[in-house]
């Protein structure tokens, strides 16, 4: 299953008439899904963005990428207005954290650098990429449960750093674009039913759970984990060389050895 998060409900409309997303009552968060995604509205700023994408991640434990989509500002000479950009790397401005997705499919729009900032900016900083409010939360959060080939950022440009936009164009013209990327959509989509189908069938996920005594929860994160490892032509010798001949005996032994595993196949 594919997660598909947005800060707002003007970001959210456009992608579920896309994807034909229906709303579901009964969760925390404004949730739409359909057989494949499940859209959350987290609210503006980085940790509305981190406490949605880690309770979507915790509450459906099927979901096997995430995508974090919607608007973000940048000075005219980075990129043209209503532009899309495919982000490779973002920077949180308070703590100076970056994080880097893996990027192992091919897309057809140009990439960016997104900052993650704590407050509307109304002016021009001089960083040579995007910049929102949400993007290194989500990050943070996903890098928890998924390797960072199953996580991506697309951002689409709403303004020069001016701090406003007139709702209604920006609403239209925004909608016009979800469309204009149905096909990259659908794809990822398809790419999450496709990962979820994999790492059902690994052999190397079977190795794990035959040689280790774990529980359910971290046996979906191992399938995860595992999945984003090999795609990424990780070295599974160095998986087998980690896992015992015989399970431990003692919840330690598992508990260490799974936080090995962990280390490894995250990357």
């Amino acid at each position: 299953m594919l997660l598909v998060t947005v800060a707002l409900m003007i970001e959210a409309r456009p992608l579920c008439a896309q994807l034909g997303l229906k709303a579901v009552s009964g969760h925390s968060y404004p949730v739409f899904q359909n057989g494949k995604t499940i859209l959350v509205v987290s609210g503006t700023g980085a940790l509305n963005a981190s406490a949605s994408a880690g309770w979507a991640l915790g509450r459906f434990p099927e979901i096997s990428m995430a995508l974090n989509i919607g608007f973000a500002g940048a000075s005219e000479t980075v990129a043209s207005m209503h532009e899309w950009r495919y982000i490779h790397s973002i920077r949180d401005e308070a703590s100076g954290h970056m994080g880097i997705p893996d990027i192992l499919w091919n897309h057809p729009f140009k990439e960016s650098a997104l900052l993650t900032v704590g407050k509307v900016l109304r002016e021009d900083i001089g960083w040579k990429g995007l910049v929102d409010m949400e993007g290194s939360g989500f990050y943070q959060a996903a890098r928890r449960s998924l390797a960072p080939d199953r996580i991506a950022l697309l951002k689409w440009i709403s303004d020069y750093l001016t701090g406003e936009i007139d709702v209604k164009i920006t609403e239209r013209k925004y909608a016009n674009a979800i469309a204009e990327i149905g096909d990259f959509l659908n794809h990822l989509e398809e790419e999450a039913s496709t990962c979820a189908v994999e790492e059902a069938q690994s052999p190397y996920f079977e190795m794990i759970q035959q040689r280790l005594r774990l529980s359910q929860t971290q046996l979906l994160f191992i399938e995860k984990w595992l999945a984003g490892y090999i795609a990424r032509g990780g070295d599974w010798q160095l998986v087998e060389d980690l896992l015992p001949e015989e399970p431990p005996k003692h919840k330690s032994g598992n508990a260490r050895i799974f936080e090995q595993l962990k280390n490894v196949l995250k990357g």
